[in-house]
């Protein structure tokens, strides 16, 4: 499988990758590590060879100075603490053809560098750090060579200086190995310890990998992949290796048990086993009697190394810089390119500037030819004054190059036209030219590219472009100001507007193109095997870098993957006039699909090895300058993003919520087409009702004072397709209120709306279960931790939350305490409770703390927010060792204090917190306290979903005015043993009667609710007349469905999911705008369209509406 595709697999089963790797670096000494023979890589097998170093019988080493000192630069550089300021030496045993003695000398007890850390950026500018257990010094063996029969050993190798540098476990994903492999290289490199060549097996590495649960410490056993010389065949040989033993764990449950060497075979790409994996004591350390103890501090203390010039420190300043992050690599690849680069920004420091002004001009080959940066430096300060052109620096730069004695002072005099010379020809160009030089004085300042070109194809290019250009804006433009100054009286507010107007940014022409075919492939579908095939592409440009012989695109198609296009010069004459593709440009390309050369491999992208050589480009429309980056456009002003939202959308991040929206909604439509559901269509255009939220009303012009409202829901003309026939029903519903928004509420939202005949509540429920697990699974996969649906009591919930839509990811139940405290003097708490109100409770336990009490700050927070939801304040008790402490104990009694303490079962370390008011507000305020302490102490887990029904809901409650209203809606059906309660209507028994009546609950949002619906007349009759109406003004409410009720309506009941809700907390976002296409603002305007808006006196006329103006 694709590695993308292998790394999903792991994370969707849990897993995780544990990779480490140990790195041989061969150092370039001149002599070995314990003899005086050549360190040097020659032809002539066994030259460089002498007794030691060929194991010989009586013979002792000596140890090699200079080894000793590049390994503590090595150390230096990756931030060693050089805590083993003695060093000694190992011997470790094994018995290899390779190896003369059969023992290799090494260091196991004292290494020379103990610890340290690589930081490191990965090509999407993400940064991570790689710990190292231990740097150790040891000699290399000697070289087998295998022939047809026999195998011939080379000792020319044998006691070469290695360093082996080994890591922790703590790599967790396969691109990063090879990052991590390629910054040992380049540090290396730059220190000048050694050349690090992968060709010449200077340069390897073994890699261990092991799979294991996420979350889990237990290392599992590992294969070693043994001497990998490429950076490609280390993420191959990681994909082959991480896939056996994936699909082991898949087969037989468990991780695979043996401990595993293998060898990469890079023409059959796969692994082959060598041994199984040899453990320390196979190795049978021992102390090297023949070497003495070497005390390294004074060598610590006298190297120094310049950190600020190593890889990292310098990629660093590239990309905050501005610099992309694959761009940034190309001059660490080099230690020539990374001294370049650094010398010449300390005096010019503009990162960006230098790093494009290096690529454009010197090729990767030509910066061994550079006799003197402090020159180039010279050259790079003028272009940036903008005293010489993009022209003479690079003709100045190739021919200083070329020969060191090459003057490019000279050269610059020689072709660098004069000031006046410039003036001259700009003042002829612009009368010569009236209408245009008109039109940049209006304002229309992208017609001075006209000028410009004229004025060089006058003077040559000489000239900076940029220069002409702002010299002609300056002429014209002082111009316009004394033309304006001789018209201001003539001036009107409306000219004014449209000056202003013609200041904005314009686009330059371009050809207009139609073609019949746009693409022959998305970006999705290309890959390695799409090598040497023709494609045609097209999309919005990602990004564009300009290396002046070479641009490369980053394109972007609606697949959202991106594909590297790379066009030259050679192709494209004019690939300076290409300057104009801004980022979010359209275009159309066309041309081969080739490898990347493996330097420029990008493992951030699934395209990464590959690219597009260009033969065709059409520009099918251009972009003016961006109000906000795409690719940061969540972290962007809400109020930007909505008056571009066709913009925003472009965002992946943005993008994804809508497409999963698409994917949910759809396979609810799915499931309830499989459940034999019709998918009926109900008007938008109704009639309007007294209850319930406020409704949007539509005039019309047939009738004077007549109006139509949008619906709040479908609820009346669902219930009468039930009474047309129709058993199954359901529609994706728009419906609107005309309420304030806020983060979960919007004006105008959508609604999974769906009624069932001949259906019991846990017939409906049970249906609407299936389909949340469904669309969970199916759709979010091991995304989220799903929990099984929960039911509980309306009156449970708000005991034990305070609310009738708890968070139930975690605990802190509340306990109802009225009864313990009722005696108390204690007025906080007395008081309420004389007023027929409570007294609720929530325990903390001090594992729920942290095993880390509270904190004032936290308590006094906690404080604020009950204030907040109406508590004078918030009263607690802390449980210590020996004594309760708490503010309040001397006003409530020990006795009383003892009594919560012993119903709560509060334990050394618990806080108790207090919530005394009336009902309402006691549940209200210490809910807001529970939500928060969850929040503050950590203990939501954000990966797990808790689903609830809350059910055996109130169907009557009081308004304020003391008047029975509906909980839910009036059309629901009363508990069976409740019905006769229900049509009685005692007014002292309406309170207590039960609704058939649910909502599901999910992570402390209500995302649906419904009910069993009163399919008699005279049920629905009772509900009104329980609520204070007569039959007359029942009729005038709901007389279309009274009717209908007699006319043989079934049994029936239904729900409905808020699907904007459910969308955004599936999608992890803080408001339901981010999972809406085309969103509302939170004071209920659209940005995008201006809407709501002032409509025309005579358009208000027509509708026969009147405005009364405040």
């Amino acid at each position: 499988m694709e590695l993308e595709q292998l790394t999903a697999a792991i994370k969707a089963h849990d897993l995780e990758l544990v990779i480490g790797l140990e790195t041989h670096v061969r150092l370039n000494t001149k002599t070995k590590l314990f003899c005086s023979c050549p360190n040097q890589e020659i032809e002539t097998p066994n030259q460089n060879i002498c007794s030691v170093c060929t194991g010989q019988m009586g013979v002792l080493p000596a140890i090699n100075k200079e080894a000793i000192t590049k390994a503590i630069y090595f150390g230096k550089a990756v931030d060693s603490s050089f805590s083993n300021e003695v060093i000694s030496w190992d011997r470790k045993h094994y018995e290899y053809p390779d190896n003369p003695k059969n023992i290799q000398i090494t260091q196991y007890h004292n290494p020379i560098i103990p610890d340290g850390h690589v930081s490191c950026y990965r090509n999407d500018g993400s940064q991570f750090t790689v710990n190292l257990t231990q740097v150790h010094i040891e000699e290399d063996a000697a070289k087998l060579m295998h022939e047809k029969k026999i195998s011939l050993v080379d000792f020319n190798k044998a006691g070469v200086p290695l360093i082996e540098i080994v890591t922790e476990p703590c790599i967790r994903n396969i691109e990063d190995a090879s990052t991590y492999a390629q910054y040992i290289q380049r540090i290396v490199q730059n220190l000048g310890i050694s050349e690090a060549n992968l060709e010449k097996g200077e340069f390897k590495s073994d890699v261990s990998v092991s799979l294991r649960k996420k979350h889990s410490y237990e290392l599992n056993p590992r294969t070693e992949i043994k001497n990998l010389n490429s950076f490609k065949f280390m993420v191959e040989a990681l994909k082959e290796e991480v896939e056996k033993q994936f699909n082991y764990f898949i087969e037989h449950k468990e991780f695979r048990p043996d401990q595993t060497t293998v060898l990469w075979d890079a023409d059959l790409k796969q692994t082959k086993v060598m041994r199984k994996k040899e453990f320390e004591a196979d190795y049978r350390f021992i102390s090297e009697p023949d070497l003495p103890f070497v005390n390294i501090k004074a060598e610590i203390e006298a190297i120094k190394v310049d950190t600020s010039a190593l890889p990292y420190a310098v990629e660093s300043i590239l990309i905050n810089g501005g610099v992309l992050p694959q761009d940034a690599k190309f001059f660490t690849a080099d230690k020539l390119r990374s001294q370049t680069f650094v010398e010449i920004n300390n005096e010019i420091k503009d990162p960006s500037f230098v790093a494009k002004t290096l690529a454009n001009n010197i090729k990767a080959e030509d910066y061994a030819d550079i006799h003197s940066i402090a020159h180039l430096t010279e050259i790079f300060q003028l272009f940036k004054a903008e005293k010489i052109t993009a022209v003479l620096v690079q003709n100045a730069i190739v021919g200083y190059l070329k020969d060191r004695t090459f003057d490019y002072n000279k050269y610059f005099e020689e072709n660098t036209i004069s000031e006046d010379r410039i003036q001259e020809v700009i003042a002829t160009v612009i009368s010569e030219n009236e209408a245009v030089a008109n039109d940049i004085k209006a304002g229309d300042q992208g017609k001075a590219g006209i000028l410009v070109g004229k004025v060089l194809g006058i003077i040559g290019k000489g000239a900076n472009g940029k220069v002409i250009r702002q010299i002609i804006l300056d002429k014209l433009g002082a111009a316009a100001v004394l033309e304006n100054k001789e018209a201001a009286e003539k001036v009107s507010k409306e000219s004014v507007v449209e000056n202003k107007e013609a200041q904005e940014e314009t686009l330059p022409e371009i050809p207009i193109i139609i073609k019949d075919t746009y693409r022959t492939h998305k970006i999705s579908q290309l890959s390695e095997e799409s090598i040497n095939e023709e494609v045609m592409l097209s999309g919005w440009i990602a990004s564009v870098r300009d290396h002046g012989e070479l641009m490369f695109i980053d394109l972007r198609d609606s697949s959202y993957e991106i594909f590297q296009v790379r066009i030259s010069r050679e192709s494209f004459p004019n690939i300076d006039e290409l300057v104009k593709l801004k980022p979010e440009s359209v275009i159309s390309v066309k041309g081969i699909v080739v490898g990347r050369n493996e330097d420029d491999y990008n493992a951030g992208l699934r395209t990464g090895k590959i690219e597009l050589e260009t033969s065709v480009l059409e520009i099918l429309n251009l972009s003016k300058t961006l109000p906000f980056e795409i690719k940061r456009a969540a972290k962007t002003n809400e109020a930007i993003r909505f008056q571009y939202k066709f913009l925003d959308h472009r965002n992946d991040e943005v993008r994804r919520a809508i497409v999963n929206r698409h994917k949910v909604i759809k396979l609810l439509r799915d499931i309830l087409d499989e459940e034999e559901f019709l998918e009926i269509e109900t008007p938008i255009l109704s009639a309007g009702t007294d209850e319930g939220a406020r409704e949007f009303i539509v005039p019309t012009r047939k009738g004077s004072g007549m109006f139509y409202t949008l619906p709040q829901a479908p609820q009346q003309f669902k219930q009468m397709l039930m009474v047309s026939g129709y058993e199954k029903y359901f529609q994706i519903a728009r419906c609107f209120r005309d309420e304030d928004s806020r983060g979960d509420r919007q004006p105008e939202f959508t609604q999974l709306d769906m009624e069932m005949a001949y259906a019991s509540m846990q017939q409906i429920i049970d249906l609407n279960t299936k389909m949340f697990n469904e669309v969970v699974k199916k759709i979010y996969g091991n995304k989220w931790i799903l929990r099984p649906f929960e039911v509980i009591t309306y009156k449970d919930a708000m005991d034990f939350y305070g609310c009738d839509r708890p968070d139930l990811r975690y605990g802190l139940k509340m306990q109802d305490i009225t009864d313990i405290v009722k005696d108390t003097t204690f007025q906080v708490f007395s008081k309420p409770i004389e007023e027929g109100g409570i007294v609720k409770c929530i325990k903390v336990s001090a594992k729920e703390q942290g095993n880390k009490r509270m904190s004032k700050g936290q308590i006094e927070n906690l404080t604020a927010i009950a204030q907040q939801h109406g508590l004078g304040g918030l009263a607690y008790i802390i449980v210590n060792e020996e004594e309760l402490q708490s503010p309040i104990i001397k006003f409530l009694g020990e006795d009383i204090a003892a009594g919560i303490i012993k119903a709560t079962d509060a334990q050394v370390g618990d806080i108790v917190f207090f919530s005394a008011a009336d009902y309402a507000t006691a549940n209200k305020a210490l809910d807001a306290v529970r939500q928060e302490m969850g929040k503050m102490l950590h203990l939501i887990n954000p990966k797990e979903l808790c689903p609830a029904w809350v059910v055996d809901f109130p169907m009557f409650e009081r308004t304020d005015e003391g008047r029975w209203t509906f909980t839910h809606n009036p059309f629901s059906m009363p508990a069976i043993y409740d019905l006769e309660k229900h049509m009685k209507g005692d007014d002292d028994e309406i309170g207590t009667i039960i609704a058939q009546q649910y909502d599901i609950i999910l992570n402390g949002y209500e995302i649906g609710g419904g009910s069993v619906r009163a399919h008699k007349s005279e049920i629905l009759e009772a509900t009104y007349r329980n609520m204070g109406y007569n039959k007359e003004e029942m009729i005038k409410s709901v007389g279309t469905m009274h009717k209908a009720f007699q006319y043989g309506a079934p049994p029936h009941g239904g729900i409905a999911w808020g699907i904007d809700r459910l969308m955004m907390i599936l999608e992890k976002k803080a408001s339901i705008r981010e999972v809406m296409a085309f969103p509302k603002t939170g004071s209920s305007e659209d940005l995008l369209f201006g809407a709501p808006s002032l409509l025309s006196d005579k358009k208000v006329e027509e509708m026969n509406v009147r405005i009364i103006k405040n």
